[in-house]
Protein backbone atom coordinates (compact mmCIF):
# COMPACT_ATOMS: atom_id res chain seq x y z
CA UNK A 1 0.00 0.00 0.00
CA UNK A 2 1.14 3.73 -0.61
CA UNK A 3 2.16 5.89 2.21
CA UNK A 4 -0.85 8.42 1.65
CA UNK A 5 -2.93 5.56 3.08
CA UNK A 6 -1.00 4.99 6.16
CA UNK A 7 -1.29 8.67 6.30
CA UNK A 8 -5.03 8.78 6.57
CA UNK A 9 -4.55 6.04 9.15
CA UNK A 10 -2.27 8.27 10.83
CA UNK A 11 -5.32 11.38 11.14
CA UNK A 12 -7.79 8.36 11.87
CA UNK A 13 -9.63 7.45 14.99
CA UNK A 14 -11.00 4.20 13.64
CA UNK A 15 -9.84 1.25 13.91
CA UNK A 16 -8.33 -0.01 10.57
CA UNK A 17 -9.20 -3.93 9.21
CA UNK A 18 -7.20 -5.92 7.03
CA UNK A 19 -7.79 -9.16 5.39
CA UNK A 20 -3.81 -10.53 5.77
CA UNK A 21 -1.34 -10.46 7.80
CA UNK A 22 1.06 -8.87 5.49
CA UNK A 23 -1.14 -5.84 5.54
CA UNK A 24 -0.79 -5.55 9.09
CA UNK A 25 3.10 -5.54 8.84
CA UNK A 26 2.78 -2.71 6.30
CA UNK A 27 0.93 -0.68 8.33
CA UNK A 28 3.07 -1.24 10.95
CA UNK A 29 5.91 -0.05 8.94
CA UNK A 30 4.83 2.62 7.48
CA UNK A 31 3.34 3.81 10.44
CA UNK A 32 7.09 4.01 11.88
CA UNK A 33 8.67 5.43 9.82
CA UNK A 34 5.69 8.27 10.47
CA UNK A 35 6.21 8.57 13.62
CA UNK A 36 10.09 8.69 12.92
CA UNK A 37 9.18 11.78 11.69
CA UNK A 38 6.07 12.73 13.59
CA UNK A 39 6.24 11.58 17.16
CA UNK A 40 4.08 13.06 19.01
CA UNK A 41 1.49 12.01 16.84
CA UNK A 42 -0.76 10.35 19.59
CA UNK A 43 -3.46 8.94 16.17
CA UNK A 44 -0.39 7.01 14.67
CA UNK A 45 0.66 5.35 18.11
CA UNK A 46 -2.67 4.21 18.63
CA UNK A 47 -3.17 3.14 15.23
CA UNK A 48 0.35 0.99 15.26
CA UNK A 49 -0.92 -0.19 18.52
CA UNK A 50 -3.59 -1.44 16.85
CA UNK A 51 -1.82 -3.07 14.39
CA UNK A 52 -0.03 -4.94 16.49
CA UNK A 53 -2.77 -5.96 18.62
CA UNK A 54 -3.56 -8.11 15.44
CA UNK A 55 -0.91 -9.24 14.62
CA UNK A 56 -0.72 -10.38 18.26
CA UNK A 57 1.70 -8.52 19.23
CA UNK A 58 0.19 -7.31 22.93
CA UNK A 59 3.61 -6.52 24.75
CA UNK A 60 4.47 -4.01 21.55
CA UNK A 61 0.63 -2.74 21.09
CA UNK A 62 0.75 -1.97 24.83
CA UNK A 63 3.67 0.10 24.68
CA UNK A 64 2.26 1.94 21.61
CA UNK A 65 -1.29 2.43 23.65
CA UNK A 66 0.51 3.87 26.57
CA UNK A 67 2.31 6.40 24.50
CA UNK A 68 -0.77 7.52 22.15
CA UNK A 69 -2.37 7.93 26.08
CA UNK A 70 0.77 10.29 26.43
CA UNK A 71 0.61 11.95 23.86
CA UNK A 72 -3.58 12.62 23.79
CA UNK A 73 -4.68 12.05 27.34
CA UNK A 74 -8.31 13.63 26.42
CA UNK A 75 -8.64 10.74 23.48
CA UNK A 76 -10.83 8.00 24.47
CA UNK A 77 -9.22 6.22 21.57
CA UNK A 78 -6.50 4.26 23.14
CA UNK A 79 -7.60 3.87 26.38
CA UNK A 80 -10.82 2.17 24.42
CA UNK A 81 -8.29 0.03 22.61
CA UNK A 82 -5.78 -0.66 25.34
CA UNK A 83 -9.02 -2.05 27.74
CA UNK A 84 -9.99 -4.22 24.58
CA UNK A 85 -6.76 -5.68 24.97
CA UNK A 86 -6.81 -6.21 28.71
CA UNK A 87 -10.08 -8.41 27.70
CA UNK A 88 -8.84 -10.36 25.53
CA UNK A 89 -5.49 -10.88 27.50
CA UNK A 90 -4.05 -14.62 27.76
CA UNK A 91 -4.68 -16.70 29.82
CA UNK A 92 -6.98 -14.75 31.48
CA UNK A 93 -8.77 -11.35 30.92
CA UNK A 94 -7.15 -8.21 33.13
CA UNK A 95 -10.42 -7.09 33.78
CA UNK A 96 -9.30 -5.01 36.66
CA UNK A 97 -7.47 -2.72 33.80
CA UNK A 98 -9.89 -2.93 31.17
CA UNK A 99 -12.77 -1.32 33.90
CA UNK A 100 -9.91 1.11 34.25
CA UNK A 101 -9.25 2.16 30.66
CA UNK A 102 -13.04 1.96 30.27
CA UNK A 103 -13.21 4.27 33.21
CA UNK A 104 -10.93 6.87 31.51
CA UNK A 105 -12.40 6.68 27.94
CA UNK A 106 -15.19 7.66 29.60
CA UNK A 107 -13.92 10.26 31.39
CA UNK A 108 -12.84 11.48 28.17
CA UNK A 109 -15.76 11.23 25.91
CA UNK A 110 -18.05 10.24 28.41
CA UNK A 111 -21.54 11.80 25.56
CA UNK A 112 -20.74 8.15 23.45
CA UNK A 113 -23.43 5.71 25.35
CA UNK A 114 -21.42 2.55 23.68
CA UNK A 115 -18.46 3.53 26.06
CA UNK A 116 -20.63 3.54 28.72
CA UNK A 117 -22.17 -0.03 27.55
CA UNK A 118 -18.21 -1.24 26.96
CA UNK A 119 -17.62 -0.44 30.53
CA UNK A 120 -20.71 -1.88 31.84
CA UNK A 121 -19.86 -5.98 30.02
CA UNK A 122 -16.27 -5.40 31.50
CA UNK A 123 -17.76 -4.88 34.98
CA UNK A 124 -20.22 -7.75 34.36
CA UNK A 125 -17.37 -10.16 33.49
CA UNK A 126 -15.74 -9.16 36.23
CA UNK A 127 -19.23 -9.97 38.47
CA UNK A 128 -19.34 -6.04 39.47
CA UNK A 129 -23.13 -6.25 39.00
CA UNK A 130 -23.81 -2.88 40.62
CA UNK A 131 -21.11 -0.91 38.55
CA UNK A 132 -22.43 -2.58 35.47
CA UNK A 133 -25.77 -1.18 36.32
CA UNK A 134 -24.46 2.01 36.92
CA UNK A 135 -22.95 2.12 33.08
CA UNK A 136 -25.75 1.10 31.67
CA UNK A 137 -28.07 3.48 33.49
CA UNK A 138 -24.86 6.09 32.33
CA UNK A 139 -25.57 4.57 28.63
CA UNK A 140 -29.79 4.79 28.81
CA UNK A 141 -29.46 8.22 30.13
CA UNK A 142 -27.05 9.22 27.10
CA UNK A 143 -29.11 6.86 24.10
CA UNK A 144 -32.36 5.86 25.56
CA UNK A 145 -33.79 4.87 22.87
CA UNK A 146 -30.93 1.82 22.31
CA UNK A 147 -33.25 -0.99 23.29
CA UNK A 148 -30.07 -3.52 23.21
CA UNK A 149 -29.10 -1.58 26.70
CA UNK A 150 -32.58 -1.59 28.99
CA UNK A 151 -31.98 -5.08 28.23
CA UNK A 152 -28.75 -6.09 29.57
CA UNK A 153 -29.42 -3.86 32.50
CA UNK A 154 -32.28 -5.50 32.80
CA UNK A 155 -30.56 -9.14 33.04
CA UNK A 156 -27.92 -7.35 35.65
CA UNK A 157 -30.91 -6.40 37.68
CA UNK A 158 -31.90 -10.01 37.45
CA UNK A 159 -28.17 -11.57 38.04
CA UNK A 160 -28.47 -9.32 41.48
CA UNK A 161 -32.11 -10.69 42.28
CA UNK A 162 -34.01 -7.44 41.62
CA UNK A 163 -36.78 -8.81 39.94
CA UNK A 164 -39.29 -6.05 39.52
CA UNK A 165 -36.36 -3.65 38.27
CA UNK A 166 -35.40 -6.25 35.60
CA UNK A 167 -39.15 -6.29 34.28
CA UNK A 168 -38.99 -2.89 34.02
CA UNK A 169 -36.13 -3.29 31.90
CA UNK A 170 -37.73 -5.27 29.44
CA UNK A 171 -40.95 -4.24 29.21
CA UNK A 172 -39.33 -0.77 28.56
CA UNK A 173 -37.14 -2.62 25.43
CA UNK A 174 -40.55 -4.14 24.71
CA UNK A 175 -41.67 -0.50 24.22
CA UNK A 176 -38.82 0.33 22.08
CA UNK A 177 -39.63 -2.44 19.05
Amino acid sequence: MAMEHYNLFAKSHRVFLFDSPRHYELAIEELTEYLKANPDSGIAYNNRGLAYSEMGQGEEALLDFAKAIECLPNDPAAYLNRADLYMRAEPAARLQEAIEDFTRAVAAGGADATLHRRRAYACLRANRLQDAVDSFSRAIRVEPEFRQTYIDRGKAYQAMGEDRKAQQDFDAANKLR
